[in-house]
């Protein structure tokens, strides 16, 4: 085991000169009792540990790197202020227009509900604001609300591995989630990142469980959070419900129980349970089924447009947002809309056709973008400053790699086993996500989402390339 290994190394037969002080021994015995209770101690105490590890350093990355003063809220904040202003769950489209009277407008409060956000997070900060108003002590409490999220997610991550690998293995994962800042970073931002991080382990958690020990009480509560989940992000939508009908489907092909699809029929009840209370709100508003957003084409737009780069930044370091220089034809189209209900729906109409003319007119350079986004995915967004780095590259590349190599052993462990169930669910979220990158754009808050769902691999990744170093080794002996 890995403890062992490292107890090995540490107190190998190396032999030194007479009188020879080991000024490295404090050191070496630190580690080794790091590892005796990373890898030796008794669950509770592991789960307890990681949890206050984890929170801790959320904690002090709140003090050294929060702004509660200045947050930036973007659309969330938008909409929790008008909802908290008596103004309802509704936003201006964010555009600069051209025409003064429109501008005028866009000063006024919204007077039209809207669906531009999922609800979860935008409630979520109104009632921050319900409690302390709009005040910095408001936003401090969001910040350490997405804390704990943060902090809860290794024992999410923890409690999956187990599902499928080894105890260490499972540790090993559990400790790669506490220490994956790009991650821990999202508690001092307010796009619910932290939540839907630790929403998605927990979905996927359920998913295993009902793939590997199908039953009633796992697929209604593997529906039960995808409903959730598709509340925080709405392209969870269409991917919730393949999850769970894959999960049906790899449960009865294992196990053959013949009412394995009624347990999947309960997880699309209770999946459909959560998310239609505000399909029909929207449909009410719009007189046509909107499952969760409403304007989908804006944000394939913002992947495929002649400045498109696949990240949501431009060559030269600009937002790919509709602005009068760039796009000088879209906010007149834009600002010749009749400003009512249905503003929303007509404004995404125009980023419809107008993705779509280039996606015909241009189907290599759509292509090359693709291309571009799914490297940028497994790698870094380099149009986006803050990311072009080697710490950001290397912090990334901790939780990827591992991953990756977890995943081909996932898959090669299932030729012998049941895991290609396991192998099954994490590839139809990772081949789905891949799909929602190509046609949309990337940008780093996706790739951390996407790769936290990913979390539960990493130690069995890691155990996995250890061993091919050890037989690359004996190789070399031999």
């Amino acid at each position: 085991m890995l403890r062992t290994n490292l107890q090995e190394l540490v107190s190998a037969g190396i032999r030194r000169p007479w009188g020879y002080k080991d000024h490295t021994s404090g050191v070496k015995n630190i580690f080794l009792i790091l590892s005796e209770w990373i890898f030796s101690s008794a669950q509770k105490r592991f789960v307890v540990g990681i949890t206050v590890v984890a929170l801790g350093i959320r904690l002090a990355i709140i003090i050294f790197a929060g702004n509660p003063q200045h947050p930036q809220l973007y659309e969330h904040g938008e909409i929790a202020h008008n909802l908290y202003t008596g103004h309802g769950f509704a936003m201006h489209w964010p555009y600069p227009p051209l025409d003064p009277a429109r501008a005028a407008v866009q000063k006024e409060p919204p007077q039209y509900q809207g669906a531009f956000m999922p609800p979860i997070n935008p409630y979520q900060i109104y009632c921050a604001y319900l409690v302390f108003g709009e005040s910095a002590t408001a936003i401090t409490i969001l910040m350490l609300l997405s804390a704990v999220y943060s902090s809860l997610a290794p024992i999410v991550v923890y409690s999956t591995a187990k599902l499928f690998s080894s105890e260490n293995a499972s540790r090993s994962s559990a400790l790669i989630a506490v220490f994956f800042l790009p991650a821990a970073f999202a508690v001092t931002t307010f796009s619910g990142s932290s939540l839907y991080q630790l929403v998605i382990l927990l979905t996927l958690l359920l998913a295993v469980r009902s793939v590997l020990q199908p039953s009633y009480r796992h697929f209604i509560l593997f529906g039960i959070l995808a409903g959730v989940m598709t509340l925080l992000r709405s392209e969870f939508y269409a991917v919730g419900f393949i999850l769970i009908a894959v999960a049906g489907v790899m449960a009865w092909r294992s196990d053959k129980i013949k009412i394995t699809w009624k347990y999947a029929a309960a997880g699309v009840i209770m999946m459909t349970a959560i998310t239609a209370p505000w399909s029909i709100r929207n449909y009410d508003l719009f007189g046509k089924f909107i499952p969760i957003v409403d304007h989908p084409w804006h944000e394939i737009w913002r992947g495929n447009n002649i400045y498109a780069s696949g990240s949501t930044y431009d060559a030269s370091g600009n937002s790919v947002w509709e602005n009068a220089s760039q796009y000088p034809a879209i906010i007149r189209a834009l600002d010749s809309l009749p400003y009512d209900q249905q503003f929303d729906l007509r404004a995404d109409s125009i980023f419809h056709g107008e993705a779509i003319e280039f996606i015909k007119a241009h189907p290599a350079k759509f292509a090359e973008l693709g291309a571009i986004k799914l490297f940028s995915l497994m790698t870094i967004d380099y149009h986006y400053a803050p990311t072009r780095n080697v710490l950001y590259l290397i912090l990334m590349m901790m939780v990827i790699l591992p991953s990756v190599f977890g995943a081909i052993t996932l898959v090669r462990n299932s030729r012998q086993s049941k895991d290609y169930r396991v192998a099954f669910v994490y590839g139809t979220f990772f081949f789905y996500y891949c799909g929602i990158i190509v046609i949309t754009f990337i940008l780093p808050r996706y790739q951390i989402y996407i790769f936290s769902a990913f979390l539960p691999l990493t130690g069995m990744g890691i155990s996995s390339l250890r061993d091919k170093l050890r037989s690359a080794k004996k190789g070399q002996a031999g």
